[in-house]
C-alpha cells in the first residue's frame, strides 16, 4: 500500500498544500494520505520534461536548443534504465498557450494518462481510466478513475477542471467509483 503525505486542494489559490491536524494540545502534524490522492495530484501538476519533439509554449524560431526549457525534475536522470515508474510529472503545461482546439483536449488525455501509467506498473492500480472534454473556452475537464490495488471498496474519481491557459487546475473534487 502507498503511504504519502496528504494534500489538499486550495480553490482561492489554485494549488495544493499539506494537510495539517492537531492534536488535543495544540500540536499540529501532517496527515497521512493511504490512499492515491497524492501520488496522483503530484503525477498530474509537477511538470514531466518535455520530449525531443515536443513544441514548446515558448518557443521562437531559430532559438538555440541550449536556450529551451524543457523542464522536469533532475531526479529523473538519476533513475535506472529497468525503473517501470517513469519520470515524474506530465506534460500538461505544454498546453498553455494553445488555441481551444479539439487536438488539445485529445493531448490533455494522453498527458493525464501517461503521468498515472506508473500506478499500474508499480502495482499500486489495477486499473486507470481517463477521459477529457472541453467544459469551457481554454478548460478542460479530466476525469480519472483509478481502482487501488488490494482495495475491497470501489475504486476512486477525480474530477479536475485544468485551466491551460494558466497551467493550473481550477477544481479538484475526489468522489467514489460508480459501480458498473
Amino acid at each position: 500500500m502507498l503511504q504519502d503525505i496528504r494534500m489538499v486542494f486550495d480553490a482561492a489559490q489554485g494549488c495544493f498544500d499539506l494537510a495539517l491536524a492537531s492534536d488535543a494540545q495544540g500540536n499540529q502534524d501532517m496527515q497521512d494520505d493511504p490512499g492515491l490522492f497524492t501520488a496522483v495530484v503530484i503525477s498530474l501538476f509537477t511538470d514531466a520534461r518535455a520530449h525531443d519533439d515536443d513544441i514548446l509554449p515558448d518557443d521562437w524560431p531559430g532559438q538555440p536548443e541550449s536556450a529551451k526549457d524543457r523542464r522536469g525534475w533532475w531526479g529523473d536522470g538519476l533513475m535506472a534504465d529497468a525503473d517501470a515508474s517513469g519520470p515524474l510529472g506530465s506534460r500538461l503545461w505544454l498546453l498553455w498557450r494553445e488555441k481551444d482546439l479539439p487536438a488539445v483536449v485529445a493531448r490533455a488525455r494522453q498527458y493525464t494518462q501517461e503521468a498515472l501509467q506508473w500506478l499500474e506498473a508499480l502495482g499500486y492500480a489495477v486499473t486507470v481510466e481517463v477521459s477529457a472534454l472541453r467544459v469551457e473556452e481554454r478548460h478542460i475537464g479530466i476525469d480519472v478513475s483509478v481502482a487501488q490495488a488490494g482495495q475491497d471498496v470501489p475504486g476512486r474519481n477525480w474530477h479536475i477542471v485544468y485551466d491551460y491557459a494558466n497551467a493550473r487546475p481550477e477544481s479538484v473534487t475526489l468522489g467514489i467509483a460508480e459501480a458498473v
